[in-house]
């Protein structure tokens, strides 16, 4: 019985506990008056947007970055829609940025803690390499995201991150 318990911990965890503490950015090294961005693989456009509060916010439902802006501008916001994995906690250190969110891995029941790390390559500009996982998988990538300057930035006052 002990065993199995062991083995199940995860599903015990509570989801919206994360290793990262939430702390305010107070480092020039990004800009925070608009979005960073990315285009997948998948026709989807990848928006990120860091608050100085320490929370970043993610979504891949975009089509192009001109939907993003419409939906902020038409005042629908963001949060009215979104879910526990699009919200992060982040770190800056020297030229080194690092997330920690959940995500759900395929197959899985529960919530799996996510930290991602990333080298600031100019205040426009971030390259993400690597996510580790809290059952210990690693994905290893090159994903370059560019800055957007946009207002007025959508609010990060959301449910899952406190």
């Amino acid at each position: 019985m002990l065993l199995l318990l062991t083995g199940c911990k995860d599903l015990f965890r509570k989801d919206d506990e994360l290793s990262f503490v939430r702390t305010p950015n107070t480092s020039n090294k990004i800009r925070l008056d608009g979005y960073y961005y990315k285009y997948s693989d998948l026709n989807r456009v990848v928006i990120s947007i860091y608050y100085q509060n320490g929370v970043v916010y993610s979504n891949s439902k975009f089509s192009d970055l001109n939907s993003f802006e419409t939906k902020v501008n038409d005042g629908n916001g963001i949060t009215s829609e979104s879910i526990k994995i699009q919200w992060e906690l982040y770190l800056i250190k020297e030229d080194s940025i690092f997330t920690n969110g959940l995500a759900i891995l395929s197959g899985a029941l529960y919530f799996s803690e996510m930290f991602s790390k990333g080298i600031i390559l100019n205040d426009t500009t971030i390259l993400f390499k690597e996510t580790k996982f809290s059952n210990g998988n690693i994905d290893s990538y090159n994903d370059t995201l560019h800055f957007k300057q946009f207002n007025p930035k959508p609010d990060s006052t959301n449910v899952f991150i406190k």
